[in-house]
């Protein structure tokens, strides 16, 4: 089976993945948000993908901020590009579309 990105659920496992399950409620506060050690493997999973699926990509670095998802990509040609996302299934959607089309110009 195949997500919107046209690679295999398999290879990520981003669809089983849901992070607002993960948010917790702070009563001091009163905001929901999540923990960044929670999402770490999922984010590494997504790293060492594009890492591996894409070679002209130097680097890559996903942050978990507790509300929203950012990611700032490098490029070997020198380029970088920063997107930002409030779940890490959009993320990586957002991630696989740009850096496929970045890498046919």
């Amino acid at each position: 089976m195949l997500n919107c990105c046209g690679t295999s659920i398999h290879e990520t496992d981003i669809r089983s993945f849901n992070s607002n399950v993960l948010r917790v409620y702070n009563p001091v506060t009163g905001v929901r948000h999540r923990k960044a050690s929670t999402t770490s493997e999922i984010r590494q999973k997504i790293c060492s993908y594009i890492l591996n699926t894409f070679p002209n990509v130097r680097r890559i670095k996903i942050v978990d901020t507790g509300k929203n998802f950012s990611a700032r990509v490098w490029f070997k040609s020198g380029r970088t590009f920063c997107e930002k996302a409030y779940s890490i299934k959009n993320l990586y959607g957002i991630l696989n579309d740009k850096i496929k089309f970045i890498s046919e110009q």
